[in-house]
């Protein structure tokens, strides 16, 4: 067993006394901590806890670590997540189980607790603010506007005899410290992921740490970029170090990167300040490379990563396009889609799947006149009410056509509607002479321009301009480029381009990386920290194993976190 680990992780697993071990990407970290709980369980230590983040984290370290130390020591192992874990020492024996809000029931109270308080806007942009206050262990001022929404809340919670996601943590804290419940009897405590702990699950650990249990905690305090979540990072891992004179040992083994691609990533992370200082060591040794690249716009940004990166995945390679958010990804996907490229948006929904893209697709079809009738939904995008389109129908039956404005308003449409209506019947003449003629970007361009001057939300509005953009990328009949643009070439399976964003990414590794829109204003972010941006750029950075390609467009200068990872530069946007 310990002859599988390098020396730093020798040391963790054999250490018998509270320790942070500090693990740098691709540091076989998972690999460590469940040979120490084999290791642990094979001592006949009483009982072993290791908690994660995730279910699925917790399954797979429980059966790593059962597969090294035998089945029979299953019953001294408990594995688990914070929330997991804390709903099982709220049970009471023979009680009924706890009754969990759903997602629907927490919006349902929020929305009658808001508007019992005659507090406008959306149940789910408040979602984050009960989080935050229950993740500072339900403190806060109860005659402020988010206080008196808490307590609103949670009193609604409770007359429906209900708890939810975030309460069964703080419940399980609240009954530790007040000696209503028991902490774990863990003789040891194993904690993966530690840098993302909030100040709850931070508590949780610490009052298991002052009840007996040693210990130890892995993660890494430059990979904290849930800063927005109320992680720690930095400042929990120094604080445990200091609280419970824990043992820092620093896991500087990358087994994941090229040496060009590991030093790279170091010289941009060595630029924050609040950090633990370590040594990184690649593995792997040198034979990788990483460039940067700069283009006159996002869509040959995105045509060029596609292309570079399409050969890769036909020779049975790894390859992601990595970005700051999931907008970044709509060029992206247009690109694959347009290019034949299979891929999976591996974050975020779809943006061709979105229903003004459907639209635009019937109306296309309406124009080339593959459809004869269906006029109704393209017309509600343009306002016309259910009514309003009855009266319609009652005049002319199944298929509209062109009417002077007066008999429209004897119709009952409102002058503007009537207006808007011959406008419509008129541009869709034109559209189909235009077709009969082949001129099919005129087509598109026209429909695009008219579908957009009635959009009203921002996501129907960049729903229209990717479909746009895939179908103008396009050759044949709209009738050709509709059957290639509704084949479904979006699935997670093998071979596939991953298109998913930088925080997505954590955890995850590809063979060839390309972070796109590496731009200022874009990462860094304003509105997140300079600190937790390069945090995440350097994430970011450390999934490539062989190849990095950091890209921008012309439309902003150059990220700062390129210059600090002194790439080569490949091209210059003209």
């Amino acid at each position: 067993m310990l002859d599988e680990l390098n020396p730093q992780q020798r040391e963790v697993a054999q250490l018998r006394q509270n320790c942070v071990a500090i693990a740098c990407p691709g540091a076989g970290k998972t690999k460590t901590i469940a040979t120490k709980g084999a290791l642990l369980l094979q001592e006949n230590a009483s009982m072993v806890g290791a908690v994660t983040f995730s279910k699925d984290a917790a399954i797979e370290l429980r059966e790593r670590i059962l597969a090294v130390a035998g089945k029979g020591v299953k019953k001294r192992l408990i594995a688990g997540t914070f929330h997991s874990l804390a709903y099982k020492q709220l049970q009471r024996p023979g009680a009924r189980p706890l009754d969990i809000a759903s997602d629907g029931d927490r919006l349902g109270l929020l929305i009658r607790v808001m508007q019992d308080l005659g507090f406008d806007g959306k149940a789910e942009d408040v979602i984050p603010t009960i989080e935050k206050i229950k993740t500072n262990f339900g403190q806060c001022d109860s005659k402020s506007a988010d206080g008196q929404l808490y307590h609103a809340y949670q009193e609604a919670l409770a007359r429906n005899g209900k708890i939810d996601f975030q309460d069964m943590l703080r419940l399980a804290v609240e009954g530790m410290q007040n000696g209503t419940i028991l902490p774990y009897p863990f003789t040891y405590l194993l904690v993966d992921e530690f840098q993302d702990t909030d100040p709850l699950q931070y508590r949780w650990i610490e009052l298991h740490a002052k009840a007996g249990s040693i210990v130890t905690v892995v993660g890494d305090d430059d990979q904290s970029i849930y800063a927005f979540r109320e992680a720690l990072g930095y400042r929990g891992m120094e604080s445990f170090i200091k609280e419970f004179d824990a043992k820092p040992v620093v896991l500087g083994s990358n087994y994941r990167c090229r040496s060009e691609i590991l030093a790279a990533a170091d010289r941009v992370i060595r630029n924050n300040v609040d950090r633990i200082s370590k040594v990184l060591r690649a593995e792997k040794g040198p034979g990788g490379s990483v460039l940067a690249s700069r283009h006159a716009d996002e869509y040959v940004e995105a045509t060029s990563a596609v292309e570079a990166l399409a050969p890769l995945l036909a020779k049975g390679k790894s390859c992601a396009i990595l970005a700051r958010t999931n907008r970044i990804l709509d060029p992206l996907e247009a690109v694959c889609r347009s290019h034949g490229v299979k891929y999976y948006r591996a974050s975020g929904a779809s943006v061709l799947s979105r229903p003004e893209g459907a639209l635009m697709c019937n109306l296309l079809e309406i124009v080339e006149r593959v459809k004869e009738t269906g006029l109704d939904a393209v017309l509600a995008h343009m306002g016309l009410s259910a009514e309003q389109l009855r009266s319609l129908h009652a005049s002319m039956g199944a298929e509209l056509i062109q009417k002077p404005r007066a008999e429209l308003v004897e119709l009952g449409l409102p002058e503007e509607v009537a207006t808007n209506y011959r406008e419509f019947m008129k541009r869709l003449a034109e559209w189909r002479g235009l077709c009969d003629r082949k001129f099919y970007s005129l087509v598109l361009e026209g429909v695009n321009e008219w579908m957009l001057k009635y959009a009203r939300k921002e996501s129907a509005i960049r729903t229209i301009q990717a479909t746009y953009d895939v179908l103008t990328r396009l050759t044949g009949t709209l009738a050709d480029r509709l059957l290639f643009l509704r084949q479904n070439n979006n699935e997670p399976t093998p071979g596939a381009l991953i298109l998913t964003t930088m925080h997505s990414s954590k955890g995850l590794e590809w063979d060839h990386v390309w972070i796109a829109r590496s731009e200022e204003s874009v990462v860094p972010d304003a509105k997140s920290t300079e600190p937790e941006e390069r945090r995440l750029f350097y994430v970011a950075m450390t999934r490539a194993r062989e190849t990095l390609m950091i890209s921008g467009t012309s439309k902003n200068f150059a990220s700062r976190f390129v210059t600090e990872a002194q790439v080569e530069a490949l091209q210059q946007a003209a």
